[in-house]
């Protein structure tokens, strides 16, 4: 039978004695309390030079008083945020898809409530132009200009200028997310597409200002289209079907041979083609249904 050989003892490390224990917390207790200590003093000592300076500077005391007359008028506003979703019926659609063009017709179709809502978030930041010009004036006509007997000058000027330019009112920057959301999924549901266009503020105006002005000139194109075509009388007809020796300058047809006469427009009004007799030809029903809307000189 082998036997085992004999383990050597087990040697546990040595323990720190208690008073060693003891001694170490006790420090670290003692420095603890004397880093509060010294942070609380420095913190009396600090708020003491501070209500001093605020005491004595004619500078805070005149930005305390505009404050008080214009935080009203600089109000921070909340966002503007519209979200509009549409869905289309299929993929080509989704991918042609026209998200800047769809939001313009958004915004237009709210047009009154987005300039109401746009206006109320400028009429401070044109408040704040004033505030912030009475401003620079305290700082450049009082700052540094006041003083205390306790504290020398240069402690005295660089706690007022900390404390003034934390006592400024915070511009009121207008913000707004306003998304358009196009959609589509399969018709058996395994596949869903979805893109999505956003305006912030800056880009909110700039679009709703392009949109405007896209829809005046529609209006002024539609308008002077509208006038060319009134300017078309019995007379100016008869005019040009003489002028024309009242044949189809196209074909040659004439109402003996049982075609029906127009007076055409060779560049089309809807591409600001004039009404003038330069302008015109006569053209009988089936070579002007032909031609359409194109220029055929």
């Amino acid at each position: 039978m082998r036997t085992l050989g004999h383990l050597p003892p087990y040697e546990s490390e040595p323990a720190v004695p208690a008073d060693s224990l003891t001694a170490g917390l006790t420090f670290v207790f003692v420095a603890v309390i004397i880093v509060l200590a010294v942070a609380l003093v420095w913190a009396l000592v600090t708020l003491r030079r501070r209500h001093l300076v605020r005491g004595s500077s004619d500078a805070l005391k005149r930005l305390e008083e505009l404050n008080l007359r214009s935080q009203s008028l600089v109000p921070s506003t909340a966002p503007i945020h519209h979200s509009y979703s549409v869905s289309v019926n299929t993929k080509a659609k989704f991918d042609r898809f026209d998200l800047s063009s769809r939001m313009s017709v958004n915004v237009l179709e709210s047009e009154l409530w987005y300039l109401q809502e746009i206006e109320t978030r400028l009429v401070p930041t044109r408040h704040f132009r004033t505030y912030n010009h009475d401003v620079e004036a305290i700082e450049f006509g009082s700052l540094g200009r006041s003083s205390h007997p306790r504290l020398s000058d240069a402690r005295f000027a660089a706690i007022e200028k900390k404390d003034f330019n934390r006592r400024k009112l915070a511009y009121p920057t207008p913000t707004a997310k306003v998304t358009t959301t196009v959609k589509y999924t399969s018709p058996k549901g395994q596949n869903s597409y979805s893109r999505h266009v956003d305006w912030n503020f800056e880009q909110l105006q700039q679009g709703l200002d392009a949109a405007q002005a896209s829809r005046a000139r529609q209006s002024t194109t539609a308008a002077l289209r509208q006038r060319e075509r009134s300017l078309m009388t019995s007379g100016l007809r008869v005019t040009i079907l003489r002028r024309d020796d009242y044949r189809c300058r196209m074909c040659g047809a004439s109402a003996a041979d049982g075609a029906v006469l127009h007076i055409d427009h060779i560049t089309p009004v809807s591409r600001d083609g004039l009404t003038v007799p330069e302008n015109l030809q006569t053209l009988c029903e089936s070579c002007n249904l032909g031609k359409s809307n194109r220029f055929i000189g």
